[in-house]
């Protein structure tokens, strides 16, 4: 009996769990979606996910920080084809870094920073939810977490 490989592709993003000296966590609302996001996005191939999602937070809110630890991986099945979620541990911003926070227009229409039991499930969609939970349980247990999710 023969057995073909059968080659997945994934699509990727990376996003960071920023917080301010308070505990809150920087969430964004990008302007060509309905809900509120981590500082993020698109893995370009090739690219690694840490350089991914410094590029990305340079692009969006205009911030050139370190990336911590993996906080998290989550394969996300979903009718148009599976995804990878990469989220890391970000920094706590200083208050000078938070008043240097620059949106990138045609991307971000807001930002805030929100306590995590405050970030509601019509605020991101609810498998979303699940994974920043998740990272923050992983940040505290300082071990990292993997989530398959079909949708």
């Amino acid at each position: 009996m023969t057995t073909s490989a059968v080659r997945t592709k994934a699509t990727a993003s990376a996003a960071a769990i920023v917080r301010d000296e308070e505990g809150r966590v920087l969430i964004v609302n990008p302007v060509y979606k309905e809900r509120w996001n981590l500082p993020g996005g698109h893995v370009d191939e090739g690219e690694l996910p840490t350089a991914a999602v410094r590029r990305e937070l340079r692009e969006e809110v205009g911030l050139d920080v370190e990336i911590g630890e993996l906080l998290v991986t989550a394969w996300v099945t979903r009718p148009e084809g599976s995804h990878v979620f990469y989220v890391f541990d970000g920094p706590q911003l200083t208050p000078e870094q938070q008043q240097g926070i620059t949106l990138q227009d045609s991307e971000i229409g807001e930002y805030r920073f929100s306590l995590p039991e405050d970030i509601s499930p019509d605020m991101i969609p609810p498998f979303a939810l699940a994974i920043w939970r998740k990272a923050l349980v992983a940040r505290e247990e300082k071990r990292a977490a993997y989530v398959e999710l079909a949708l």
